[in-house]
């Protein structure tokens, strides 16, 4: 059974390899392909920061940059399908904003001129929302993007994550309630660690993969780098068979 020091020991290794990567590839200047690179780069950042809240002695919370890794990896395999698909994250994003700004109007203590200020960006929100829904955009489900990007296998894992990423009840126990007093940045069970950090290996070598078709590197640069990403993964599953 691979324990959390040698998880993390081998979650450093390729968040290294990564690095090697993202210092020498050239995106394309335009395109959905760029906006995958973006993506990529988002996880990248993500992963980094989940290591290290897990040396900040608040593993848990790594869950809440793994399940962005998760959903950035989504949305670089959709576009992979489907260049058109950057209406739809832009849709989304708007859904979002339409919801929060008439939030804040519904407000009646809101100050009239914070009022017109968001009224003004509303307005136009609304235009470009409308614009992409005539052109038929819809809301989406993300149960449904997860089959459609080829990532059913992480919905169990997505479901976990996502607990530890609300202020669930059951998690703010499991972090802070101990046998005699309060707890804060509590050691935490190793296969918790374990199981948050296999899952973040896993997006980040599934979001690398793609990495030589959208970008251009130097000469044996990505088959290295990469090679040795899967060379730590290997070790990692060898590991956990013994």
């Amino acid at each position: 059974m691979v324990d959390a020091i040698t998880v993390i020991k081998s979650a450093t290794a390729i968040a290294a390899s990564a690095d090697v990567l993202i210092g020498d590839l050239r995106p394309s200047l335009t395109g959905p392909d760029r906006l995958r690179v973006a993506l990529f780069l988002t996880i990248a950042e993500h992963y980094e920061a989940a290591l290290l809240l897990q040396h900040a002695a608040s593993a848990t919370l790594s869950a809440l940059h793994v399940r962005s890794m998760l959903e950035g990896l989504i949305a670089m395999n959709l576009l992979a399908k489907d260049g058109g698909y950057v209406d739809q994250m832009k849709y989304e994003q708007l859904r979002g904003e339409r919801r929060m700004y008439t939030g804040l109007l519904a407000d009646k203590n809101l100050p009239s001129d914070a009022r017109k200020q968001i009224e003004a960006i509303l307005k136009e929100r609304n235009i470009r929302f409308d614009a992409l829904h005539a052109a038929g955009s819809r809301p989406k489900r993300i149960s449904e993007d997860f089959v459609k990007a080829g990532l059913a296998h992480f919905v169990v894992p997505y479901a976990m994550l996502c607990g530890f990423s609300h202020n669930d009840i059951a998690v703010l126990a499991f972090r802070h309630q101990g046998e005699d007093a309060m707890t804060y940045r509590a050691p935490v069970d190793s296969e918790v660690v374990v199981s948050i950090f296999a899952i973040a290996i896993q997006i980040m070598l599934e979001a690398t993969s793609p990495l030589s078709e959208i970008a251009l590197f130097s000469e044996g640069v990505f088959d290295g780098a990469f090679g040795d990403m899967n060379k730590a993964w290997r070790a990692l599953l060898d590991e956990s068979e013994c």
